[in-house]
């Protein structure tokens, strides 16, 4: 990436720890685990943008290297937690889940040591087995995520109709699944970045800019749903007819 795409993501980065430490804090205080697992996740892919932006800072360009490689590392426990917890809040009593979270932890373990032991420690190399493996491993839980939230979108919709959900409940579930499939996208940008980057040995500016405006697209969706303004659940509480208001 290129320094401003770097700065971009040092911002998001901080607003994802920030984000994080508000479920991390709420969890504590709830003693629900689901917001401490994605206060967790958020917190890791933070610091992984964090340590990332910190990379082009003049006096660190000396371990830029070793900074690419531990944000590479940061980043992959958040989306493993966002696995556990779709398996947690989703498919609490499917054994398959169970498996999709093995498989996911094995994936990027395997492929971040694989990668590493060839001399790719940033990551980049779209001919090394390993950055796929790994790359599998981190994509397949946004799209989980966001298949499963779809689906319970679906169903609730349906409850609001009748009145058995309240529609920012709804809506939550829609947001969701927009954050999973925004950050989806994000994962295929990234093999499109790559491939210039082997190409040319330069960070494309229009994949930086296309990454940049996936991963914003995440983050609003992302604090929308967690953090809404009230102007906002107002919005969506009023679109909503009452069961029998037509017929009132």
């Amino acid at each position: 990436m290129e320094g401003d795409a770097y700065l971009g993501e040092l911002a998001a980065g901080i607003i994802y720890m920030l984000a994080g430490a508000r479920l991390a804090l709420l969890g504590l205080r709830t003693g629900q685990t689901p917001e401490r697992l994605l206060g967790a996740s958020f917190m890791f892919i933070g610091l992984s943008g964090v340590v990332y932006g910190l990379a082009v800072v003049e006096p660190l360009r000396p371990i830029w290297t070793p900074l690419n490689f531990i944000a590479r590392v940061a980043y992959l426990p958040g989306s493993v937690l966002i696995a556990v917890f779709t398996a947690r809040v989703f498919r609490p009593n499917d054994g398959w889940a169970r498996w999709i979270l093995w498989g996911v932890v094995a994936l990027v373990v395997v492929g971040v040591g694989s990668s590493a032991l060839h001399g790719d420690w940033e990551g980049f190399s779209l001919s090394s087995a390993g950055f796929w493996l790994e790359w599998v491993g981190y994509t397949l839980p946004f799209g989980w995520a966001a298949a499963e939230a779809f689906k319970q979108y679906l169903q609730a919709r349906r409850r609001v109709s009748i009145g058995l959900c309240e529609p920012s409940v709804c809506n939550r579930m829609l947001l969701w699944s927009l954050f999973g499939a925004f950050q989806f996208t994000s994962c295929l940008v990234v093999v499109g970045q790559y491939a210039a980057f082997e190409r040319a040995n330069v960070w494309s500016s229009s994949w930086d800019l296309l990454y940049s405006g996936v991963t914003l697209s995440a983050l609003v969706v992302m604090w929308i749903a967690f953090f809404p303004p009230k102007f906002y659940v107002r919005w969506i509480n009023a679109g909503v007819a009452k069961p029998g208001s037509a017929a009132d």
